[in-house]
C-alpha cells in the first residue's frame, strides 16, 4: 500500500480494557500506531503494552504520568508521530476491513486535498449490534458546525500533521471535554481550510452506548457552552447561537427519543423551539413510540 510509510494511526486511550482489543484488532499490521495511555489503572496499559511487544517497530505505547484529558493525548500523539499524515481513532470505535484499502485507492486525492479528510461514519450499539448510517447535513458556513448535524468525526478523521501543528491542535480545557473536536474544525474553517470527504463508504463505527454520547445531556451542556464561546470570539452571531441552543436541544431530544427515554424527550423536545416538526417528534414521544 502505497500510504503506509506515509500514514499514523493515534488512538488515545483511558479506561477501554473492555473495547481496546476489538479496536486495535481492526488495524492491519502493516501500519504505524501509536497508543496514548491518559494514566489508566483498569489494565488498558497491560492490553497496550502486549499487543506492542508483538510488532514493536510499528505500534508505540506512550503513557501519561496523570490524567491530562482526550485533547492533550491527541496532541502527544501527534508530536510523536514521524509521519506527514494522521488518522485517529477514538479507543471503542471500529475502522472497516476495507477502509485502509480504500485510502489506498484514494491516496492520491487525500494527498491533494486540504489537509482535513473525513468519510461518513455509522452509529453503533454493540450491545445489540444494531448500526445505522448517521444523518448529517453539508456545512457550508462556520456556523453550520452547530446549528446543522455535522458530518464529521474526529474517529477516523485524516489530518495532514503540519495542518494540526500550525492551529495548534486540540483543546484541552477539561471542563470542555468532548468538544475539542467541534472547537478544531471551527479552527480549521477560520484558517480557510475547507474539509473533503475522500470516500462515500462509512468506515468509522462510532460507539453509541459508550462514553459522552451515553450522557447526551452533560455532552449537550458543553457543546452549548463552547458554542457561546465561539458566539464571545465572534465567529457566530447572537442570532446564529439562539439557532444551535435550540438544534443542540432537538439532536439531544432525538438521542432520548430514540432510547426510549420519552420523559425525558418531551422535555428536550420543548427546549428545541416552536417548529412543526419539533412539536410532531415531541407529541410522538408523548405517545411514547419510539423513532
Amino acid at each position: 500500500m502505497i500510504f503506509l510509510t506515509n500514514l499514523t494511526v493515534i488512538i488515545p486511550c483511558y479506561q477501554c480494557k473492555e473495547t481496546i482489543q476489538n479496536t486495535l484488532n481492526c488495524i492491519e499490521d502493516e501500519i504505524n500506531i501509536i497508543c496514548v495511555d491518559d494514566f489508566s489503572n483498569d489494565g488498558t496499559l497491560e492490553v497496550l503494552i502486549n499487543w506492542k511487544n508483538k510488532l514493536p517497530d510499528r505500534r508505540k505505547v506512550i503513557r501519561h504520568n496523570k490524567n491530562k484529558g482526550l485533547g492533550a493525548s491527541r496532541n502527544r500523539g501527534v508530536s510523536e508521530a514521524k509521519t506527514e499524515w494522521i488518522i485517529f481513532l477514538d479507543s471503542d470505535d471500529i475502522l472497516s476491513t476495507e477502509c485502509l484499502n480504500d485510502i489506498n485507492k484514494k491516496w492520491t486525492s487525500i494527498e491533494n486535498s486540504s489537509g482535513w479528510c473525513h468519510h461518513p461514519y455509522l452509529e453503533w450499539n454493540d450491545l445489540n449490534n444494531k448500526e445505522k448510517l448517521r444523518k448529517t447535513d453539508n456545512i457550508k458556513e462556520k456556523h453550520h458546525l452547530v446549528t446543522k448535524r455535522m458530518p464529521f468525526s474526529a474517529s477516523g478523521g485524516i489530518f495532514r500533521k503540519d495542518l494540526l501543528n500550525m492551529i495548534g491542535g486540540f483543546d484541552t480545557d477539561r471542563t470542555l471535554e468532548g468538544t475539542e473536536d467541534l472547537d478544531l474544525y471551527m479552527r480549521l474553517l477560520n484558517f480557510g481550510i475547507k474539509p473533503f470527504q475522500w470516500s462515500k463508504t462509512p468506515h468509522t463505527k462510532y460507539r453509541t452506548n459508550r462514553g459522552m454520547t451515553k450522557n447526551i445531556r452533560e455532552h449537550g451542556a458543553k457543546v452549548l457552552r463552547r458554542a457561546r464561546k465561539f458566539q464571545e470570539s465572534s465567529w457566530i452571531s447572537n442570532a446564529q447561537f439562539d439557532l444551535a441552543e435550540k438544534e443542540i436541544w432537538r439532536q439531544i431530544a432525538r438521542t432520548e427519543h430514540k432510547r426510549g427515554d420519552f420523559k425525558e424527550a418531551n422535555e428536550s423536545y420543548k427546549k428545541s423551539g416552536n417548529k412543526f416538526s419539533s412539536r410532531l417528534l415531541n407529541l410522538i414521544a408523548f405517545f411514547k413510540i419510539k423513532l
